[in-house]
């Protein structure tokens, strides 16, 4: 059974946000995260979704409370967010 993170950003400017969001590639990589795919809402393009695959449930949920994922948000300008990790069924 395959774990999978599902990030929603609400952002202030998305290109700000891409660059933050590029730039935490080897925190995610050591979280045992990495990305699926990223898509905009066609209908408000200040929300961001991140599908990404987990490859360890305990690092995942480790970067999801700890202070580095604050600050990221921070500097991106996330001004709303909410994440599920989900089991393939």
């Amino acid at each position: 059974m395959a774990l999978q993170l599902l990030l929603r950003n609400d952002v202030t400017e998305f290109d700000g946000w891409k660059d933050a969001f590029d730039a935490d590639y080897e925190a995610r990589m050591h979280a045992g995260l990495s990305v699926l795919q990223i898509w905009r809402a066609e209908d408000a393009p200040g929300t961001v979704w991140i599908l990404l695959d987990v490859n360890d449930a305990g690092k995942a949920r480790a970067y999801l409370r700890g202070e580095h994922l604050r600050l990221l948000y921070e500097r991106a300008g996330v001004t709303d967010s909410e994440h599920h990790l989900l089991e393939t069924a």
